[in-house]
């Protein structure tokens, strides 16, 4: 039985590489700044973490049906009850899902891949449109009554990345719950990559693709630290953190 990317991917390559998503559970508010890789640039205004990721990424996997828009939106049918479950060994809440919701409804997000640039052209956008309760209800066993599934529209800037960006399959639960941001920044990113490079990619490297130009010395002790506590959560995902600062993968996102 099928449990996950029923009609969508749970994500794509340009969304862990060019830094949508801020490596921290604790993101900051964010005005426009450009954040430069050598996969394209990317610039957020609003508060985008790895919370807001988790709900993307579960919200995709768990879509039970998928509505394609006139105006060229896709509209997803969920269970509000399997993203709780998805998620819940972080115990979201309702209002605490509502909360990180309303941060990707503010959001908008501008990127540019160096194909993008030849044509003068960017992806902008939101996203996360609306979400709305359907018609459709199913059994709620805890009152024994229904509960009504949730209609979710994708926002602009996420529909062209699952249109023209480089769909990845893999469930997101491992990922949500690592205990730090830096680990499932980095844990997103390297499933993006189907082959490891020759000895496997240096720690201090992919902390700064994650992380940015601006991460000093302190911060990477610091990250490094965070990470090798992730160590065996990691390893769960199939990727392997080695007593010489060496990271490697073990299996390939589809």
């Amino acid at each position: 039985m099928t449990i996950g990317n029923q009609v969508a991917p749970t994500s794509t390559a340009l969304q862990a590489r060019v830094m949508i998503y801020q490596p921290s559970q604790r993101p900051r508010e964010r005005v426009g700044d450009w954040m430069d890789t050598s996969f394209g640039r990317c610039r957020v205004t609003g508060r985008l973490g790895q919370r807001h990721a988790d709900i993307v990424e579960s919200i995709l996997y768990i879509a039970e049906r998928r509505r394609e828009i006139s105006d060229g939106g896709i509209e997803l049918l969920i269970d509000p009850a399997k993203l709780r479950r998805i998620l819940s060994n972080h115990q979201y809440s309702h209002d605490r899902i509502k909360k990180l919701l309303i941060d990707l409804r503010a959001a908008t997000v501008e990127i540019v891949t160096p194909e993008l640039e030849l044509s003068g052209e960017s992806i902008i956008g939101g996203l996360i449109d609306h979400v709305i309760p359907s018609p459709m209800t199913r059994r709620d066993p805890l009152t024994s009554g229904v509960r009504h599934l949730w209609r979710v529209r994708l926002g602009v800037a996420l529909v062209m990345l699952l249109e023209r960006d480089l769909s990845l399959y893999y469930p997101p639960a491992p990922i949500a719950r690592l205990q730090h941001g830096i680990s499932q920044a980095l844990a997103r990113h390297v499933l993006t990559h189907k082959q490891n490079p020759s000895g496997g990619w240096h720690l201090d490297t992919l902390i700064r693709a994650v992380g940015g130009r601006g991460v000093h010395s302190m911060m990477l002790r610091n990250y490094r630290r965070r990470l090798r506590e992730d160590a065996a959560g990691l390893a769960e995902i199939g990727i392997e953190l080695d007593a010489s600062d060496r990271v490697k993968r073990a299996t390939a996102a589809r």
